[in-house]
């Protein structure tokens, strides 16, 4: 197969809807739909880690607390910053200070 030949049947015709760049035919609703529900889930199980998250932090807070020490690390959540960062770019700080924001609550 040629790249040329990409994108359309042995008749030369166009296999892509030229519109949505889907499959000719595909009812682009029912992928949408199927997306909506993957991405619905998906923020389940981030909402679900987040609260997993929240525990963990509170627990190393009272901790921090109990011991006369200051409730957050200021150095520990620049290197959480950074993490995000380096997957997101600059969205990554954005995203970072969400999270911590969340597991200070």
């Amino acid at each position: 197969m040629h790249t040329s030949d990409l994108g359309s049947n042995t008749r030369g015709h166009s296999v892509l809807d030229s519109g949505t760049g889907a499959p000719a035919g595909l009812d682009i609703r029912l992928s949408t739909g199927q997306a909506r529900t993957d991405i619905d889930n998906l923020d389940l199980g981030i909402i679900s880690l987040l609260r997993m998250r929240r525990e963990v932090s509170q627990r190393i807070q009272q901790a921090r607390v109990q011991a006369n020490g200051p409730k957050t690390d200021s150095d520990r959540e620049a290197d959480i910053a950074r993490v995000y960062r380096s997957c997101f770019g600059d969205s990554g700080d954005e995203v970072a200070a969400a999270v911590l924001r969340v597991c200070r609550s």
